[in-house]
């Protein structure tokens, strides 16, 4: 490999929602403190924010589309 042409690489801290802090390695120089993780994240979590309208997307996408024949 050439030197000189690769970036320099920072170690970061990286602050999870329940305060845990996890290092990673990044080309960019900054800390950063997230909103979203996979402690509180749907697609983790497996609970979903839309729980109460089940059926009904389904429903009007029925409504909506009642005069095509599929």
């Amino acid at each position: 490999m050439k030197k000189g042409i690769h970036p320099e690489y920072y170690a970061n801290n990286v602050t999870l929602t329940d305060g845990s802090v996890i290092q990673i390695y990044s080309s960019v120089k900054k800390d950063l403190v997230l909103s979203t993780d996979h402690l509180n994240h749907s697609a983790w979590t497996g609970q979903r924010n839309n729980a109460g309208d089940k059926g009904k997307r389904a429903a009007e996408f029925k409504s909506k589309f009642a005069g095509f024949k599929f």
